[in-house]
């Protein structure tokens, strides 16, 4: 709104009180900015209140001194409502009591220094008589009030100097910026202002003035971030819905495929065992029939001994299909009962599901309404502002701008701020189908590597770890020649989407886990946790001894794994501290591993469960249930039983139905080593090649199925097992 915006240009809601949503009356104004009538807001204030809550944007500020009344008058909008309301009661009728001939006649001008109105012969002998020179500037005529071009700026021109709030007689003449810009008379100088910081309000006004302009200029370099917000939200509902619906899908269709194999199973199942019934029979048959030949001689001479061998041929057949159907039964009965039990995890996964979505749902509403009160606050910040700079009246600016001044800052701070991870409100996190649970029979291992491939990461010279989400994105970490740790995007067949050196690190690790869709926990350099986005890869980061009390400045981070459940950050170093942060690298809490354990080489998540590769001393693995500070050891992984008897593990990994797989290293041998979930029991080891140097593993979802990848060291090449 320019200084020479005509005062009809005003938008009737921003004189409009939120709470009876009539015209304004003893306009109150909060911290916010947003204002509201006195009455109204002792209205929904208890007596006695320390806060207030905003109607409009719903920030909530603490009550001055004195309640409602301790809260600032709006000048600004009061002296544009008292021009409004004298317009429509010159409308309304046009016949006053003049104030010099006190005749009641048509009026013709406003003195506000008399605060009264005038005829025409007495406004012609008001602006003209040297008796009240001091008014001619506050003379308004009437014939204006109707004007197109009537300005804010024009209004404020006629308005009086506020009176001392000491001596009401008199016109305040300066501001004391030691009380707060307060309008005070000359003899306050000598009196309780004495010694205090005064200042002429024509040039503290201009200084305010600019000081505004300034800050709204800055605001206004976030203006589009601010509208944004709303539409980022939108996404994140839609995200959500699509999300939602997707998982829900593939758990039905999962049920559905396991149904329809069981079906044929059970089906092919009595199929055979019909076959070997017939089989049986035709066995039976024949032997019968030589039988018969044999003892045709015998039968004229014992006919009962022949009776008998048939009898126990007939029974032989139905004892033999007897246990045929009886392992069909127990089969079937397994696949059923697998069956069942899966239906009733895939429930408990939907309705898990449903409950995330209601309370992402939930958050997205909060963050919503919060976004729609910085738009809100937006807009009644700059129309203020712009509504003051229009007015230029000297004395309600050194009393208004200092307020909108913090108003406009605190507004810019909010909206610099990185709106919260909306993220993680758009997924939903489940956890995959219990290996006990599922119907599906074991998983193996493809007896030799599918595949191997070259990696083009040229500025890699080593591979230091790899990470994979559930659309097969596949993320590996490495070191350059320097030493510098550096994060890809790489396809399945090894090609190069995107890859970021990090030029500030240095040291000997770098290791990463999806925490979400796109988000990727990094650890590198020697203590250093962030967390990379591989949208646009920008990335945060953090140092343990920055945010970690009594943690060593020089405590190296060796692995890391992610709980996205739980929104969690796990890492761990080279000693048993184990450190949980969330999604904002806030620090969460820190435990200690159990006495067994030296060093967390590496680590991953499953279902509570944190399982441990401890490649010092002797070599050994564990899986730790995490307690809120302590932790226990569950169960020691097995070591091989292949081999060497030095082995030690390197990396470790989950498929998608809860297996293992862990890989080892011992004197001249190399391994892949399959476990089950629920005991750290071998089901089978796959030798692998020495001289690939495999030290990483992470299982992949592809349209083949699920895959095992293993990156090699030095030669930069990736190494493909089909789980099958």
């Amino acid at each position: 709104m320019a200084s020479a915006s005509p005062l009809k240009d005003i938008d009737e809601q921003y004189l409009q009180c939120c709470i009876c949503m009539e015209q304004l009356k003893e306009p109150k104004i909060l911290p916010c900015l947003h204002r509201y009538c006195r009455e109204c807001l002792e209205r929904i204030v208890k007596k006695g209140a320390k806060k207030i809550e905003c109607v409009t944007c719903r920030e909530v500020h603490t009550l001055p001194k004195g309640g409602i009344n301790g809260l600032k008058t709006d000048f600004n909008t009061k002296n544009i409502i008292e021009f409004i309301q004298l317009q429509d009661s010159v409308k309304v009728d046009p016949l006053r009591t003049c104030i010099h001939c006190k005749k009641k006649q048509e009026a013709s001008a406003f003195c506000f220094r008399c605060n009264d109105f005038l005829c025409e012969t007495c406004h012609a002998f008001h602006a003209s008589s040297a008796m009240v020179k001091d008014h001619h500037p506050h003379i308004f005529s009437l014939s204006e009030a109707e004007a197109a071009n009537l300005t804010i700026q024009k209004l404020s021109s006629l308005k009086v100097a506020p009176r001392c709030q000491t001596h009401l007689e008199k016109l305040s003449e300066l501001c004391c910026t030691t009380c707060g810009n307060l309008p005070i008379c000359v003899p306050c100088t000598f009196g309780e202002h004495r010694g205090h910081n005064l200042e002429e309000v024509k040039s503290l006004a201009k200084i305010q003035r600019e000081m505004l302009r300034g800050k709204i200029a800055d605001l206004l370099q976030y203006k589009e971030k601010a509208y944004s917000l709303r539409e980022e939200i939108k996404k994140t509902k839609d995200k959500l819905e699509l999300n939602v619906d997707q998982e829900s899908r593939k758990l039905q269709e999962q049920l559905d495929r396991e149904g329809e194999r069981i079906e044929r199973e059970i089906h092919d199942a009595e199929k055979e065992l019909n076959t070997r019934r017939a089989d049986l029979e035709e066995r039976m048959k024949e032997e019968t029939s030589g039988r018969k030949k044999e003892l045709e001689k015998e039968m004229r001479e014992s006919r009962e001994r022949y009776e008998q061998a048939c009898r126990e041929e007939q029974q032989e057949a139905d004892l033999n299909f007897r246990k045929l159907k009886e392992k069909n039964n127990e089969e079937k009965k397994q696949l059923e009962e697998g069956l069942r039990v899966m239906n009733n995890e895939i429930q408990e996964l939907l309705a898990s599901i449903r409950t995330q979505k209601d309370e992402n749902t939930k958050k997205i509403k909060e963050l919503s309404d919060h976004f729609d009160g910085i738009v809100k606050r937006f807009e009644n910040v700059t129309a203020t502002a712009d509504c003051i700079l229009a007015a230029k009246n000297d004395w309600t600016d050194v009393q208004c701008i200092p307020g909108v001044c913090r108003a406009v800052d605190l507004l810019r701070e909010e909206v610099k701020r990185d709106s919260p991870g909306m993220e993680n409100m758009s997924g939903v996190k489940i956890r995959g189908l219990s290996a006990g649970v599922t119907v599906r029979g074991k998983v193996g291992i493809s007896e030799d590597v599918e595949s191997i491939i070259d990696l083009h990461i040229k500025e890699s010279k080593y591979i230091t770890d790899i990470t994979s989400n559930e659309d097969g994105t596949i993320v590996i970490t490495g070191l350059t020649s320097a030493f510098q740790a550096s994060i890809a995007v790489i396809t399945k067949t090894g090609g190069l989407q995107q890859q970021h050196i990090f030029p500030d690190t240095r040291g000997y690790s770098a290791r990463c886990s999806f925490l979400s869709q796109y988000l990727v926990a990094v650890i590198y350099g020697f203590n250093q946790v962030g967390i990379h986005d591989i949208r646009d890869q920008s990335r945060s980061f953090i140092r343990l001894s920055d945010v970690i009390m009594n943690c060593p400045t020089n405590q190296l981070v060796t692995s890391v794994t992610t709980d996205p459940v739980n929104d969690h950050i796990i890492v761990g170093c080279r000693s048993r501290d184990v450190y949980v942060f969330n999604s904002k690298l806030e620090h969460v809490k820190t435990m200690t591993l159990p006495g067994v354990i030296k060093i967390a080489s590496d680590i991953a998540m499953y279902e509570g469960n944190l399982f441990v590769c401890d490649s010092s001393g002797t070599g050994r693995a564990f899986a730790v249930a995490l307690k809120q500070t302590a932790s226990e050891v569950e169960y020691e992984f097995t070591k091989p039983m292949a081999g060497p008897s030095n082995w030690y593990p390197l990396s470790v990994c989950t498929d998608q139905n809860g297996y293992i797989y862990m890989r080892w290293r011992g004197g001249g041998g190399s391994l892949i080593v399959q476990y089950t979930k629920d005991g750290g029991q071998i089901e089978l080891e796959r030798e692998v090649d020495m001289t690939h140097n495999v030290r990483a593993i992470t299982a992949v979802q592809t349209k083949q199925g699920e895959k095992l990848l293993l990156p090699t060291w030095a030669t930069k090449k990736l190494l493909t097992y089909g789980l099958t």
